[in-house]
């Protein structure tokens, strides 16, 4: 009976350590021509020169689609670290999930980070764990990915160690 309490328990809604998204860097193309073409209509607005208003209308839309599909690709996927997993969530309203486990992760040592130039300068990139040449999950695009590394090798030798410990 306490074996199906214990059962229970785990299935609970387990405490969330941590929460990330995509970084807002990881985007910065899309907001800068978004915030360009809104800079060009305010400039053009206020030095009183006078624009189709159908061309006004299609660089506006194209601004908002610029960064409004940038803000929904951050939305879209999010990363939650609990002690013994990592949760990978895609999607807003129908969610896919996927769970991976730092116990069967803690005989897998290959976590990397993988940042190009312009990534390591803004301090955003992604952990990627490969596991038999192939790409078991990627977190990408955070910030600080050092520090998210770090975070999740711990909780693997922290499981590790309470495995050990249980047998």
């Amino acid at each position: 009976m306490a074996d199906v309490r214990d059962l229970l328990k785990k299935n609970e809604k387990e405490p969330v350590l941590r929460t990330l998204r995509k970084t807002r860097k990881a985007f910065i193309v899309e907001y800068t021509c978004g915030l360009i073409l809104l800079g060009l209509l305010g400039t053009l607005a206020v030095k009183g020169i006078a624009l189709n208003q159908q061309l006004a209308y299609f660089v506006l839309g194209v601004s908002f689609v610029s960064i409004g599909s940038a803000e929904f690709s951050r939305m879209i996927v999010r990363y939650q670290i609990a002690e013994d997993k990592l949760m990978i969530i895609y999607g807003l309203l129908k969610q896919n999930k996927k769970n991976v486990y730092f116990q069967a992760l803690a005989f897998i040592p290959d976590l990397n980070i993988k940042q190009s130039r312009l990534q390591r300068l803004l301090n955003y990139g992604s952990v990627y764990l490969k596991s038999g040449g192939e790409h078991t999950f990627e977190i990408r695009d955070i910030n600080n990915p050092q520090q998210v590394l770090d975070t999740i090798e711990r909780l693997i030798e922290h499981n590790k160690s309470s495995r050990v410990r249980m047998e």
